[in-house]
């Protein structure tokens, strides 16, 4: 077996993972079906990329995240909804900015680092309400008509 055919197989089962249609215990029975592969993989260099590859990837698997509280996935579904919004461009401008004021009013309700993390969910939005502006308002500095 080559790298590259050992690496589709490693891929498939990463793709598994994230689409969460493998259960714990099937992905680290497909971890160790994985582990048995590496021997046979031709050169030695590829056997050697594919053992690195399978380190890092049991890395990634053993990897636990910290709990979201409730607040920072609050500000994520506002976010999310603000994205998602239609409407003219001033309509979308408003619901971008109310989006933005109700992050921060989530952002006050923590402390320290979680308030900081929680606060530059806005960023994106007004990344979105400066392009919008850029696009759709012909006084704007950067004006660029669609």
């Amino acid at each position: 077996m080559d790298f590259t055919t050992y690496k589709q197989d490693e891929e498939r089962l990463a793709d598994a993972v994230m689409a969460k249609s493998i259960s714990e215990e099937d992905v680290w029975a497909e971890v160790e079906r994985l582990r048995g592969l590496i021997p046979t993989v031709e050169p030695e260099a590829g056997r050697e990329r594919a053992e690195r590859s399978l380190r890092s990837f049991e890395r990634v698997l053993n990897y636990k995240a910290p709990p979201m509280s409730n607040e920072m996935a609050a500000a994520i579904r506002v976010q999310s909804r603000a994205f998602l919004s239609k409407g003219t461009p001033e309509e979308r401008i408003k619901l971008l900015e109310a989006a933005m004021a109700e992050i921060y009013r989530i952002s006050t309700t923590v402390d320290g680092a979680e308030a900081s993390r929680i606060h530059h969910l806005s960023e994106p939005l007004a990344m979105d309400i400066e392009s919008i502006r850029i696009h759709n308002d012909p006084t704007h500095p950067g004006y660029r008509a669609s």
